[in-house]
């Protein structure tokens, strides 16, 4: 009974307190509507008022009333449980779906998967009106004009290629027009690879140039034949000192590199332009595929001009890799003329950015003599010793760490009884990073 009239308390309002005939008289009115509301089918859910078109939804005028009228026998309309509720929690299920626009949805396709305006997009390019060379020029058609032609028959492949023929130079460039070429080459038989390349080959040193052209020409040297490569390498053979220092012609001179039978006219002009071309950004790459590719009978010529030049190149920011690779695998006289130089100048190579690696590479490959030597150029009377300059060095303390690796017991010993000298405010960051390294070495 207290519950009962606690909520007619609640629904009525301040009107207990003012008159309690008022309050008699509304309640009986409340009564009656319950009792006819019971008559008629429920409510169900928030978008059945709204179909129904009982009350209104949404008010466009921010002066109009709320209810639908003032009459108590109508009150029930604007108490319903169901209202209430929805209008109390309009985050609701049904409110939400109804107010809040759902997120994209998304399918499955053969490469992942791709957001519903993509994947309209695929299915409308394919339906479209454009040519096939069109589509390949769009990001999401020549995907699927990928696909098409990797799971197609003959027929269906035969059908794209010729749609494409006349255009190849074209999309050849193109910046997704390139990938639908290269899959062609991939999965076609050699008469297509041969039609391709007959019709590119006017347009080989324009393509070696390109940014999407030379992944093509690069494509091409993966699968056509021997004579047709030697044709290839003979159209660029007048431009091969110009890709070499161009960025995306230089990857075409390493793939001929690789491929190619008949690419030894490469070592003749990176010896005849050893200086220039081993201290290039893109130049000494290719110096680099030579040195890794042809065997040493073939680089003699190529050794012999880059030996004088290794002290100057160990310096460089470039020329630097070209020494390391003749640490690992030149010719024995290459690598005393590095020995010579590193122990010579030891403490200015070794504080160096690019000088220190190839110091680093040199002694892991030094016998124990040379270790020797440089232990006794470090461990001296001079006040610094050269051995605290270079532990306090960025660059010289990893040089330590390693030559530390390769001592013997006694220079190691040697090298203990030296650190100790100095207290612990004589060492900078990279010198307690050398000393942790002892610590680890003496812990294992």
């Amino acid at each position: 009974m207290q519950e009962t009239e606690q909520s007619e308390k609640d629904m009525i309002g301040s009107l207990l307190d003012e008159d309690e005939s008022k309050c008699s008289e509304f309640r009986s009115s409340i009564t009656k509507s319950q009792q006819h509301s019971q008559s008629q089918s429920p409510v169900k859910s928030f978008k059945d008022l709204k179909e129904a078109k009982e009350i209104p939804l949404l008010l466009d005028d921010a002066g109009q009333q709320e209810f639908p009228s003032n009459d108590p026998n109508n009150f029930y309309f604007t108490v319903q449980s169901a209202f209430i509720q929805q209008r109390q929690h309009s985050l609701s299920h049904e409110f939400h779906q109804y107010m809040v626009p759902q997120p994209p949805l998304y399918y499955p396709c053969q490469d992942g998967f791709f957001s519903q305006k993509r994947t309209k997009k695929l299915q409308s390019s394919a339906d479209s009106e454009q040519t096939i060379s069109q589509q390949c020029q769009d990001q999401y058609a020549s995907l699927n004009i990928q696909q098409s032609f990797i799971q197609g028959n003959d027929f269906q492949k035969d059908k794209i290629f010729k749609a494409l023929i006349e255009d190849l130079p074209l999309l050849a460039k193109h910046k997704f027009g390139n990938y639908v070429i290269q899959k062609i080459i991939e999965n076609s038989n050699q008469n297509i690879r041969t039609l391709i390349f007959e019709q590119l080959h006017p347009f080989i040193i324009e393509m070696c140039y390109d940014k999407f052209g030379c992944r093509v020409i690069q494509r091409l040297l993966e699968f056509i034949q021997n004579h047709q490569k030697i044709q290839l390498i003979q159209s660029i053979k007048s431009q091969v000192l110009n890709l070499i220092f161009d960025q995306c012609g230089n990857h075409v001179i390493q793939k001929i590199i690789d491929l190619a039978s008949d690419a030894e006219f490469i070592i003749d002009i990176v010896t005849n332009n050893v200086d220039h071309i081993v201290s290039h950004s893109y130049g000494c790459r290719i110096a680099q595929k030579c040195l890794e590719i042809f065997p040493n009978q073939k680089l003699q010529q190529l050794y012999i001009s880059l030996i004088p030049l290794c002290e100057k190149l160990s310096f460089c920011q470039y020329g630097n890799y070209i020494v390391q690779h003749m640490i690992n695998q030149g010719p024995p006289k290459g690598l005393e003329v590095i020995g010579k130089y590193i122990k010579a100048r030891i403490l200015e190579v070794s504080q160096d950015k690019y000088a220190s690696i190839v110091a680093q590479k040199y002694i892991t490959v030094a016998n124990d003599d040379d270790i020797a030597s440089i232990c006794k150029i470090l461990i001296n009377d001079y006040y610094p010793p050269m051995l605290l300059i270079l532990i306090n060095n960025q660059f010289g303390n990893y040089v330590m760490q390693n030559f530390y690796q390769k001592c013997n017991d006694k220079q190691k010993q040697s090298i203990q009884i030296q650190i100790n000298k100095f207290e612990d405010h004589q060492f900078t960051q990279f010198g307690r990073h050398f000393l942790q390294f002892l610590a680890r070495c003496h812990a294992c």
